[in-house]
């Protein structure tokens, strides 16, 4: 991260922004463009948070989508283009070009769900939750408490949480607590399952494990034990990402895809594998058809 703090520095930085070398990303903060490209937005967003650390006042927690950034939860739309924050005591919502400053609406909590992070004050894994579950549609509250509760957050500290809040969106709140499941390995996985409750079809086991002897274990996203049909969500992380690839190479793991597939549904259990990606998740007609042609019951 460059600051422009200094005259002579500042001209150097501007210029090289003009060329394409920096990305501005907050009023005297700036990124080498080529490793700002190479981000994932909730990256992009923790990068902000960060580089505005001197100018967080000290009392200050970073709460919120912030949080989320930092504690690594996942959120599905565009990332703020501010840094959320709570002010202790504060009873109103204040926005600045650079901050959202909310209000406290815990004060009995806040202090004691905050940890320090670096030089950073944040709110932890249960008033996250809760903040969330509190500001976010459903959709959004369930990826994120998927994760948050999978990361260690209390389900009986956040209910008590959002039972507190008098404010709207507690009732949907609190359903989005009920619904999620700390299995959800992923943010599409947490998606499939909202879709398939829309969609009235069974409630799907997730993460459940199919063993063989002299076999590594098979775990699958989703499970429907009545009717024996298997949903796996596909990413395209784990075919472009070198790093989730562990060396080998995009063929290579679409190759063993396909040798994990044979083998699952060589299970007598197994009637049908359904595969899906974002496109669907997106697109009812096409995941309704995919669950329609599995035989899978749902409402019209």
């Amino acid at each position: 991260m460059v600051n422009d703090g200094h005259p002579d520095t500042a001209r150097v930085i501007r210029a090289r922004a003009r060329a394409g070398e920096l990305r501005r990303i907050a009023h005297g903060r700036y990124v080498p463009a080529d490793t700002w490209d190479l981000l994932r937005p909730e990256q992009r967003h923790h990068v902000l948070v960060r580089s505005l650390v001197d100018r967080i006042r000290p009392h200050f927690v970073v709460s919120h989508l912030s949080a989320a950034a930092v504690l690594g939860v996942p959120f599905l739309g565009p990332w703020p283009g501010r840094v959320h924050l709570i002010r202790p005591g504060a009873d109103a919502r204040t926005t600045s070009a650079t901050f959202v400053v909310h209000a406290d609406f815990d004060p009995e909590m806040l202090g004691t769900w905050q940890f320090r992070r670096d030089d950073l004050r944040v709110t932890d894994h249960d008033r996250t939750a809760v903040d969330l579950a509190v500001s976010l549609p459903f959709l959004d509250g369930v990826v994120a408490l998927d994760r948050l509760l999978r990361l260690g957050a209390d389900a009986r500290a956040v209910q008590d949480g959002i039972e507190r809040r008098s404010v709207r969106g507690r009732r949907r709140a609190l359903r989005s607590l009920e619904f999620a499941d700390t299995g959800a390995d992923t943010p599409g996985e947490s998606v499939a399952r909202v879709r398939l409750d829309e969609y009235g079809a069974p409630t799907p086991v997730t993460q459940h494990r199919f063993r063989e002897r002299g076999h590594p274990d098979i775990v699958v996203d989703l499970w429907l034990p009545d009717i024996g049909v298997v949903i796996e969500f596909d990413g395209e992380v784990k075919y472009r990402d070198r790093g989730m690839r562990a060396g080998a190479s995009a063929e290579d793991v679409v190759i063993a895809e396909k040798y994990r597939e044979d083998r699952l549904r060589a299970f007598d259990e197994v009637r049908q594998v359904i595969r899906l990606d974002w496109r669907d998740l997106w697109n009812e007609a096409s995941f309704r058809g995919k669950l329609r042609r599995a035989h899978v019951p749902m409402r019209h």
